[in-house]
């Protein structure tokens, strides 16, 4: 969906004078500039690209603070190069409320949410325009909405729930609503919104939020919930859409050129340049120091592979890896570039280019002098059939379960699984394929894990430097799920605000 266009922004300019990078941070003038703005359907497709391009951030839905510096991270299934020392409070689980990524990542939530509650607001109050198509205006906004907020609520547990404009005369002392408010209102905006959005677009308009779309978040959202019996009906529902599948090759998912197919259910949109409607994908993946007849502008290799992962995958006898998933989206030492074949990592791989010696290509397609338009992924296909494998699971019926989970692994190249396996061996083996299938993605690291309350396990068997984690005295580490601290800069603003246990602002 390159449908965000610069011819745009003048519109947005004029919504977001009401919607900040600050929290809750308003101009007086707010009320007057959106009720001039919101005159048809014109001025209400601009306002919803104001939407959709706050999920263009590096702190909202990038792949880089959410997918690299906290999924990945924070399992320690990727090492962060820079080692700068926001990065360092969160692979070492220091989670002090002065971080500034989780700063970064609280705020630019409520930005989105901002936009689309104006956005919701105002085309519902529209005199001109077909019903239909603000309705299904208004639905992508929801979906955005319940976006930010599946990603607060799993971060931060019960955040303030805002789901009306903010003007200059609006109390901001807002305290956090439950949990369980907050999923409640996730699962109302996708509900509203799946109803009234196609299953596919066309034209420009491919990228856009679908029915699918709803219904993946959904089944994100109730299998948060270990409400099981709603994943397996919602899912089931996305099935008869007949819409989306497995791509055969898994390199194909991420290229470029292949973008919203048939294996993405969302993805955030980027075009290549120099505005800010491409992203960083390319220069923190190339590996710092090869040539720039490879990497392009700037090569950074801000997060690589660790070895222990590179160790986890399924090999033959011989000890080479057989998962073909490793084979379309790492290099490592001797190996050459998928789509590069000039290009080839040397045998003794210098410290700078990687810390581990493997550079991941999952976005690292070709050289690229300006921002890249590799579109970032946020929910795949691949995702649903594991979702819906473990609430099969979870409702005894392992044998189904184990059907889906060897959807994935045909993919990858792997011998079946076993129908015979218990219910326990099942589900580790379904964490065993969001492992290797989706490294650098906003789903399988460190969220997954905690949501089953599988993390700390996890990193004591995976995670080579455990013993400094010195997990047992950072009592916020022993909670379930594992909350990160609410930010001191959104305390500094709304003193309504209480703090996550163990914390201090």
């Amino acid at each position: 969906m390159k449908y965000i266009h610069n011819t745009f922004l003048f519109f947005t300019t004029l919504l977001c004078l009401a919607c900040s990078d600050d929290f809750l941070s308003l101009s007086p003038k707010d009320t007057l500039i959106e009720d001039e703005f919101f005159l048809n359907i014109s001025d209400a497709e601009a306002a919803l690209t104001g939407v959709y391009a706050t999920l263009q951030k590096e702190e909202a839905f990038s792949n880089v603070r959410d997918a690299a510096d906290i999924e990945w991270a924070i399992s320690g299934d990727m090492y962060e190069m820079d080692g700068s020392a926001n990065r360092i409070e969160l692979h070492s689980l220091a989670l002090p409320s002065t971080n500034t990524i989780l700063r970064d990542v609280y705020s630019a939530a409520y930005q989105g949410i901002s936009r689309a509650n104006v956005v919701i607001a105002k085309v519902v109050g529209m005199e001109e325009g077909e019903e239909e198509t603000k309705n299904q205006i208004i639905a992508q906004a929801k979906f955005i909405r319940a976006l930010f907020y599946y990603r607060l609520v799993t971060y931060f547990g019960g955040v303030p729930l805002i789901t009306e404009p903010l003007d200059a005369n609006s109390d901001l002392q807002i305290p956090r609503a439950t949990a369980e408010a907050v999923w409640q209102q996730i699962e109302n905006d996708l509900n509203e919104a799946k109803d009234l959005l196609p299953t596919t677009w066309t034209g420009n308009d491919v990228g856009r939020v679908t029915s699918g779309a709803c219904k993946a978040l959904l089944n994100k959202a109730y299998l948060w919930q270990e409400k099981f019996d709603d994943v397996i009906a919602i899912s089931e529902s996305l099935f008869e859409e007949e819409v989306y599948t497995l791509l055969p090759d898994y390199r194909s998912i991420f290229m470029e050129e292949n973008e919203n197919n048939a294996e993405i259910l969302f993805s955030t949109q980027f075009r290549e340049g120099v505005d800010a409607e491409g992203n960083n994908l390319v220069k923190r993946t190339a590996p710092r120091g090869a040539p720039a007849e490879f990497t392009g502008g700037a090569a950074w290799s801000n997060f690589v592979p660790q070895q222990h992962w590179v160790d986890a995958h399924e090999k033959d006898g011989s000890g080479r890896i057989i998962d073909k998933r490793y084979w379309a989206a790492i290099i490592g030492p001797g190996e050459r570039h998928q789509d590069m074949s000039a290009f080839m990592m040397p045998d003794n791989v210098p410290a700078g280019w990687s810390h581990s010696g493997y550079i991941m290509t999952k976005y690292w397609q070709k050289p690229t002098l300006n921002n890249s338009g590799v579109n970032a992924p946020v929910i795949r296909f691949a995702e649903i059939l594991l979702n819906y494998a473990e609430a099969l699971n979870e409702r005894d019926r392992t044998e189904e379960s184990i059907v889906q989970v060897n959807k994935v692994r045909d993919r990858a190249g792997l011998a079946d699984l076993p129908l015979t396996l218990s219910k326990t061996e099942t589900l580790d083996a379904i964490f065993k394929e969001r492992r290797m299938e989706f490294i650098w993605e906003p789903t399988g690291g460190f969220s997954d894990l905690n949501r089953r309350g599988r993390f700390l396990d996890f990193i004591e068997a995976e995670r080579p430097n455990f013993p400094s984690l010195n997990v047992n005295q950072k009592p916020w580490l022993q909670t379930q799920p594992i909350l990160f601290p609410i930010p001191r800069d959104a305390w500094d603003r709304n003193k309504a605000l209480e703090q996550n246990p163990h914390y201090t602002f």
